[in-house]
């Protein structure tokens, strides 16, 4: 049974995967950015992998809104932005996931401008993600900034 479970678990991140490339197609933004070597389906393989059940489900749930994709890529940013950190080596994919999930962390605090704009009251679900939105940006700045001190580094001539 635990055979037919796995390969159960593996049809559905492929299942989810398909959707989420699916839903990349709709942002040019997105989908200008797979435009090197490595595709969206791989790319979204690797989100399906880093992430957890409950994630994938929310997202067919909402049918793949812009705050739940973000929530998805803020769990695999996080993995990812310690990984830089420590090793300085993300692969083309996780390069990828990284500069996504600050663009959906852009989009999502322009929605929730809008919504404070309308006057319309923000919900605690909008709340936390404007706060994990916040985070991305803030953790994005810093790692541009040690991105900019290792290039520096590692400079063979002066600057």
């Amino acid at each position: 049974m635990s055979v037919i479970h796995a390969v159960g678990e593996q049809w559905d991140k492929a299942e989810w995967s398909h959707q989420l490339v699916s839903f990349w197609q709709q942002d040019t933004y997105v989908n200008s950015l797979f435009a090197g070597a490595t595709n969206a389906t791989t790319t979204a393989n690797l989100v399906a992998a880093l992430i957890d059940e409950t994630k994938r489900q929310a997202c067919i749930d909402s049918e793949f809104d812009n705050a739940d994709v973000f929530s998805a890529l803020f769990d695999c940013f996080l993995l990812l932005f310690v990984k830089e950190i420590n090793s300085n080596d993300l692969s083309q994919a996780e390069a990828l996931i990284v500069q996504m999930t600050e663009h959906y962390a852009k989009q999502c605090l322009k929605h929730a401008d809008e919504h404070e704009k309308t006057n319309q009251s923000v919900d605690a679900r909008q709340a936390v993600i404007c706060n994990q939105s916040h985070k991305v940006i803030s953790a994005m700045n810093q790692l541009a900034q040690l991105r900019q001190q290792r290039r520096s580094q590692s400079r063979n001539m002066g600057s």
